[in-house]
């Protein structure tokens, strides 16, 4: 008797702590598409702000880039809660995974500061400076793709991770 105790002890305390393990994981795969959503519609009012400046909208196009700033900074805070459950979890998949998309973040956010800088610039005509915030702006872009083909491989990599 004394023998099954201790046992019993043991499976109770080794199904609730799968069950919590399960809790988190099920909590990084809602945390994941929450941020997935904010990233498509940050994307999207991005470049809706970017097309209505090019089209001299400058009003419609700074409240589209301050959408786009919010919906990024939305997917940011998710992103650092995911991370925190990751490292929880002591699972270097989904560290890895949430600290790229922290770094993709902030270049997207770092890119939509600058498209914000720079629309109030093109309505005073002032193109120059304008520019030179357009061209910072695309920079940042085009590392924060780099850092979503990093994104992308390490799901491709993990596929029973992550839900498609």
């Amino acid at each position: 008797m004394r023998k099954i105790i201790p046992i019993l002890v043991l499976m109770i305390v080794t199904v609730s702590l799968s069950g919590c393990l399960g809790t988190q994981i099920a909590q990084i795969d809602q945390l994941t598409e929450s941020i997935n959503d904010h990233i498509k519609s940050g994307n999207d009012y991005f470049n809706q702000a970017a097309t209505s400046t090019n089209k001299y909208q400058y009003s419609s196009a700074r409240s589209q880039a301050e959408n786009a700033s919010s919906e990024f900074n939305q997917a940011r805070t998710t992103s650092q809660e995911a991370l925190i459950y990751s490292k929880n979890l002591q699972d270097q998949v989904y560290i890895t995974y949430f600290q790229i998309t922290l770094q993709e973040l902030d270049a997207k956010i770092n890119a939509t500061n600058q498209l914000i800088v720079a629309i109030p610039l093109f309505a005073r005509n002032d193109t120059r400076t304008g520019n030179t915030h357009v061209d910072s702006a695309n920079q940042f872009m085009k590392q924060s793709l780099e850092y979503q083909k990093q994104r992308e491989e390490l799901v491709q990599q993990n596929p029973t991770k992550f839900k498609s």
